[in-house]
């Protein structure tokens, strides 16, 4: 059975061996690798990267939701979103996202971080959801801002990353902080 969340205007679903091209054409584009935090430096680390998300997806004990970003009328994909939780029952997620340049800058990620808040809370009674982005990528810091996450700080130079030393900011919501609808 696939899993899916829907919003007003994308389909989030899990990933198949039919989103491997798309997945390539986005991990070597460097607009988006520019800021993305995870290891996408070649084609077989990305299609090691959609075999987990497949793996995953047809797990019992499932932690790792790796979903596939769909416009519905076209089945175009647009992107992929992560939401990842940790082992102790009730406790933790990070929520992340990724989009192609064509679907920048129009609220697609902030419809996609309300949908996994929504999810994480509503659906999985966590206790706290977490994002985390470059803390050169401004508009993922708004983002993360503007879905009501508090900043928490920075963890400066802590991983070197394809060019140079990254820092990164941490965002967090409590389920307490959480509006349905927000």
């Amino acid at each position: 059975m696939v899993f899916s969340l829907t919003t007003e205007r994308l389909v989030l679903e899990d990933m198949t061996g039919q989103d491997l091209a798309a997945m390539q054409l986005l991990a070597r584009d460097p607009r988006v690798m520019k800021y993305v935090l995870i290891w996408l430096e070649n084609e077989g680390q990305v299609a090691g990267y959609v075999q987990h998300a497949i793996d995953e997806s047809q797990r019992v004990d499932r932690r790792d939701y790796v979903l596939a970003v769909r416009i519905p009328v076209t089945g175009d994909f647009a992107g992929f979103v992560m939401f990842e939780i940790d082992p102790e029952p009730g406790g933790t997620a990070e929520a992340g996202y990724i989009l192609l340049p064509d679907y920048w800058k129009n609220g697609y990620a902030s419809e996609i971080l309300r949908a996994l808040l929504a999810f994480g809370f509503e659906t999985l009674s966590l206790h706290r959801v977490y994002g985390k982005c470059d803390e050169k990528n401004l508009a993922s810091a708004h983002v993360l801002e503007k879905c009501g996450l508090t900043y928490e700080g920075t963890l400066r130079e802590h991983v070197w990353l394809r060019d140079h030393w990254r820092s990164t900011r941490y965002y967090g919501m409590l389920a307490d902080e959480y509006l349905p609808g927000q």
